[in-house]
């Protein structure tokens, strides 16, 4: 740029003396602005030498940072690496596929290493490990509470002996929801069946029955417990919970009100709840703990909210030492029973340094889906000594030494053991579920087994892997609340155009119809679909695909009535994808004759309605063969008559937008009528 603005000076003179004059002044103007050129590029060396300098002083030496593709494991990294002088490798992120590599920097150097490592098909990014200075206060969040710097288990600074990181990522969660509230507004309980509580103790927040009167003999609520306006008694069939501190220390773990400038935080600061006695002497008081809790769910869903509690999560801190599953039959049944409900019961592993596969135990080593095994570590991320665990039969660790809880009367101190690791998974489970969307709390309510496995699911795959429980647990690793929470926020959503689907055709004629599958959620969405039984006269073009977030396709789906009488043929289309709530499809499938047709065809109006869930409107379309008056009612949870729209229908076509902006977010059911006949019912889900 100097140069051009020097040419385009010098061709405007024509005198020669002013030329030589004017030459000498930008001679000795150039030598000025070289020298300051040079000291500018002297500079700018000296500024990336010292960036340089100052990268390879932060560099941890011997330890770099790996970040795989997707479909790369570090299992393959490793093999390919035998002899590239790595040492050790950790577990950074799961979910981004991050490691940190620890190597031998005699052997070979970091330059060396990342050239090598950066040519490997499958490895995204490749540097080095750097310390940080802390440059502002943290910004997780800490709560007030007067002895939360004792609670390693939730937030672990490495203080104390304890390897900082150490803990299940409590605080970065509370960023993110302290729990309380579903996100359609239930109050959200656990269930801790132990040998008894503190009903009055200052730092916990328990149920009540409000549709029973306390102490009045009277079975208020008609659901086979009287006087259980606190909770219920298994040991003496009583609504009386006796004080008992191994039970108010595990309350306390889960469930402790936080941030209230009182005592400890549990997991979940706002959680309710609900006391059980009912943990030892025989297994028929289990059993009879296990089903008051079913009750007090059943109800709940039974009434609407209006009774009962929405019992997310159960605490067994209790068993039976090398016991063998198949004695037990009833209570693992019951275990079962609970999932179809969408309780996750939650077990304590035995406090010995057992394989669990080989001695067995009772419940841990049960095969119920709808169980988490918990064992015990320590604030270095150990697996504690005198823990039980197994590969097959003990999903995860949780912190579950010298944690710091409640005692009775307003006490508090530490306990040691896997009962104390257990209700960090339980107080996980009700964190997670307030962190949910309408969305997925809709899904759960609907298909609440399926739920309770989704966040099962997330809370095996969320966890820090760690190397005492590599090959010695399910997961290979401990609890991390945080990871789990935002595997449920990220998951895929299945979403179609159709709630169900009509086909119809004459005799010896296929035809084809289709639908669209979408993918609302942020991860992609590796989808399956099947057809029950697979009928002879339906089939897909495909079945199997990848969807990625706010990604859509169109499925074919073809019928052939060869060899088929006329009439009607039913079956079903279910798409599962992984991490995500799966969807059913009904399938009718008319075939009829030309002659005649009129009189066969009694299905005459088709109805389709999108989207769902939907936000502010929804679209009826009403497809009939006849003309006359069709009515749409929408219906709250509780039967009451949210909007309604009567209107002409005609022959085709028919499409009836309703807006629901005045509609709180929530489960509502619909009613259409047709010339005052039934034609269809269903549920919506408003966003």
């Amino acid at each position: 740029m100097i140069c051009s603005i020097f040419f385009i000076e010098f061709i405007h003179f024509n005198d020669k003396s002013l030329f030589s004059c004017t030459l000498a002044f930008f001679q000795q103007k150039f030598k000025i602005m070289f020298k300051q050129l040079l000291f500018i590029a002297f500079l700018l060396s000296a500024l990336q030498s010292y960036s340089q300098n100052n990268s390879a002083k932060n560099s941890i030496r011997g330890e770099l940072l790996l970040q795989l593709k997707t479909k790369t494991t570090i299992e393959k990294i490793r093999k390919d690496s035998g002899n590239l002088s790595i040492t050790k490798i950790e577990t950074i992120s799961n979910r981004f596929h991050i490691y940190l590599l620890h190597y031998d920097e005699k052997a070979m150097s970091a330059q060396s290493l990342k050239k090598i490592l950066k040519s490997k098909k499958g490895v995204l990014n490749i540097q080095d490990n750097h310390r940080i200075s802390l440059r502002s206060i943290d910004n997780d969040t800490l709560p007030n509470d007067t002895f939360f710097n004792k609670q390693w288990a939730l937030y672990n600074n490495g203080s104390g002996g304890g390897v900082a990181g150490a803990d299940i990522d409590a605080t970065e969660a509370w960023d993110i929801t302290t729990g309380g509230l579903t996100a359609l507004g239930d109050t959200i309980v656990v269930a801790i069946i132990d040998g008894g509580t503190d009903l009055n103790h200052e730092d916990l927040d328990f149920w009540k029955n409000r549709a029973e009167i306390p102490n009045n003999g009277i079975d208020d609520d008609d659901n086979g417990y009287i006087d259980d306006y606190d909770g219920w008694n298994a040991y003496n069939h009583t609504g009386n919970i006796p004080l008992f501190n191994h039970g108010v220390h595990v309350c306390g773990i889960a469930g402790a009100i936080g941030n209230n400038n009182i005592g400890i935080s549990g997991v979940n600061w706002t959680v309710k709840i609900l006391p059980i006695a009912g943990s030892s002497t025989t297994e028929s008081t289990v059993v009879e703990a296990l089903s008051y809790l079913y009750v007090v769910r059943e109800t709940y869903n039974e009434t609407g909210g209006e009774q009962g509690a929405f019992v997310v999560a159960d605490n067994c801190s209790f068993g039976v030492d090398k016991g063998n599953p198949a004695n037990y039959p009833i209570w693992e049944a019951m275990y079962d029973s609970l999932g179809q409900l969408g309780v996750l019961s939650n077990a304590a592993t035995a406090n010995r340094d057992w394989d669990i596969d080989s001695v067995g135990d009772v419940p841990t080593a049960f095969t119920t889906d709808y169980m988490i095994s918990v064992t015990n570590t320590d604030k270095r991320d150990h697996l504690y000594s005198s823990a039980g665990y197994g590969l097959t039969t003990i999903d995860l660790g949780a912190p579950g030494t010298n944690i710091y809880s409640l005692r009775i009367n307003n006490g508090y101190g530490y306990s040691t053991g896997t009962s104390m690791a257990t209700p960090q998974v339980t107080g996980a489970v009700a964190l997670i579920i307030s962190a949910a969307d309408s969305t997925f709390i809709a899904n759960f309510k609907n298909s609440p087994a399926e739920g309770a496995l989704l966040i099962k699911n997330f809370i095996l795959k969320g966890v820090d892997t760690l190397p005492d429980l590599m090959g010695k647990t399910v997961s290979g690793g401990r609890l991390n609340v945080f990871n789990a929470i935002n595997l449920l926020l990220n998951a895929p959503v299945i979403v179609t155009d159709i709630d169900s689907l009509f086909a119809k055709a004459p005799l010896n004629t296929p035809v084809e119809e289709s639908f669209l599958l979408s993918n609302t959620g942020n991860d992609s969405l590796f989808y399956k679909i099947t057809i029950a039984n697979q009928p002879s006269w339906i089939s897909l073009a495909s079945d199997t695909g990848v969807l990625a977030n706010q990604q859509y396709t169109t499925i074919n789906v073809a019928f052939d009535d060869a060899g088929l009488d006329t009439g009607y043929y039913y079956c079903s289309m279910k798409i599962k994808g992984t991490d995500a709530f799966s969807k059913t499809i009904p399938v009718i499938f008319f075939v009829y004759t030309n002659v005649g047709i009129n009189s066969l065809h009694q299905r005459k109006t088709i109805v389709k309605i999108y989207p769902n869930p939907f936000s502010s409107a929804v679209d009826f379309s009403i497809n009939s063969t006849a003309s006359g008056l069709y009515e749409i009612k929408i219906y709250d949870q509780y039967g009451k008559l949210m909007t309604e729209r009567t209107k002409n229908l005609f022959a085709g076509t028919n499409n009836e937008i309703i807006t629901t902006r005045n509609l709180p977010s929530g489960v509502y059911y619909y009613r259409i009528m047709t010339a005052g006949k039934f034609l269809k019912t269903g549920k919506l889900v408003k966003l």
